[in-house]
């Protein structure tokens, strides 16, 4: 299925947002960046589908083993850049240093910043925009491998009620106090936590936690729901 751009809006903004921006603002760029992920489900859908079999790990040590240039894999660009912002956001890779390693000032004089904007965002954006927008391509059946997970069924059908809970509450406040964004955004936030555990794609299940923690405002009663969340998948044994 092909998208028209006004649908996948939120993600084009926050990328363009991020490459007009400074770097003094590049955490927050990055975070607006990964809830408009979050919440534009072409976007995430496409992300996930790229994300089976990686392994982020392995392709973040053949890419840095030489300063200078990050060395990606291209066929998996979409997968390795979003697990990158992500890790960046959570605070496991240091921008400063990623900057200064991999996107030195060049001839020109353009700050590492605006080269890795790039050579990364705008790549990264191109990518998923020709994937979801471009053009109608023959579809090819393939095997459908066995789903996997290291997720009790139990267990992500309890995950599965108690992020329910969360929406209905939500739902049922006249807004959340304190809260960055607008409800309605929240809720879509909510919507793509639930998409993830119906397909049992565990890796972004402490993504969307956090991020639902971090929008939570002052809500006492909101933050007691989410943190019974966390919990139980601070309980899960990878």
């Amino acid at each position: 299925m092909k998208y028209k751009e006004e649908e996948i809006s939120a993600f084009l903004s926050a990328c363009d947002n991020m490459v007009a921006s400074k770097f003094i603002l590049v955490n927050k760029r990055i975070g607006d960046l990964l809830k408009s992920i979050a919440i534009t489900k072409p976007v995430y859908n496409a992300i996930a589908e790229d994300m089976i079999n990686f392994n982020f790990s392995s392709a973040w040590k053949n890419a840095t083993a030489n300063s200078g240039a990050l060395a990606i894999n291209y066929d998996r660009f979409i997968a390795f850049v979003f697990c990158m912002l992500k890790a960046i956001d959570e605070s496991k890779i240091n921008i400063n240093d990623l900057l200064v390693k991999y996107f030195p000032s060049d001839e020109d004089k353009r700050s590492s910043y605006s080269l890795f904007c790039e050579k990364i965002i705008v790549p990264f954006k191109n990518i998923i925009v020709n994937r979801l927008c471009g053009e109608e391509k023959p579809e090819v059946v393939q095997q459908k491998q066995p789903e996997t997970s290291i997720i009790d069924n139990s267990i992500n059908e309890r995950i599965n009620f108690l992020v329910k809970d969360v929406k209905a509450y939500v739902a049922g406040i006249k807004k959340i106090k304190n809260c960055p964004t607008t409800k309605q955004e929240y809720i879509s936030l909510i919507d793509a936590f639930l998409l993830a555990i119906s397909r049992v794609d565990y890796c972004y299940y402490n993504y969307f936690a956090t991020a639902i923690l971090a929008l939570s405002g002052k809500d006492k009663e909101l933050k007691r729901r989410i943190y019974s969340i966390i919990e139980l998948l601070a309980s899960i044994k990878e």
